[in-house]
């Protein structure tokens, strides 16, 4: 069964846990997609204060527009201050070359993945 777009999954615990962000992050959907990962962050927090890894998995994104960045941007300081260590994974080129045009590439380390 396909998960539907726009939702954010948990898929791993402990020290290194992966949040699935499925779809675009778009300015007619960031909003929701922010609430979801940060109401998800907080019930990590809750329950594995030891997290040292955040891998968020964005392969299902083909576009990622200005608002999702500015949301990538401030999301990636938000878990910096924790002292966690990032990881992005996208399959997009485009998206990676984004990533590296605003720097966020020098702040999270940038996956592409290739099939």
């Amino acid at each position: 069964m396909q998960t539907p777009a726009n939702t954010v999954t948990l898929a791993d615990q402990g020290e290194d846990i992966e949040l699935v962000v499925h779809g675009n992050i778009l300015s007619t959907n960031v909003q929701d997609i922010r609430q979801r990962v940060l109401d998800t962050l907080a019930e990590v927090e809750q329950r594995e204060s030891a997290w040292k890894t955040l891998h968020l998995n964005l392969q299902s994104a083909q576009m990622i527009d200005s608002t999702g960045l500015n949301f990538l941007v401030a999301l990636v300081r938000h878990v910096k201050k924790r002292e966690v260590a990032i990881r992005i994974s996208v399959r997009s080129a485009n998206i990676a070359k984004s990533f590296s045009f605003i720097r966020l590439d020098r702040q999270a380390r940038v996956e592409l993945i290739s099939d």
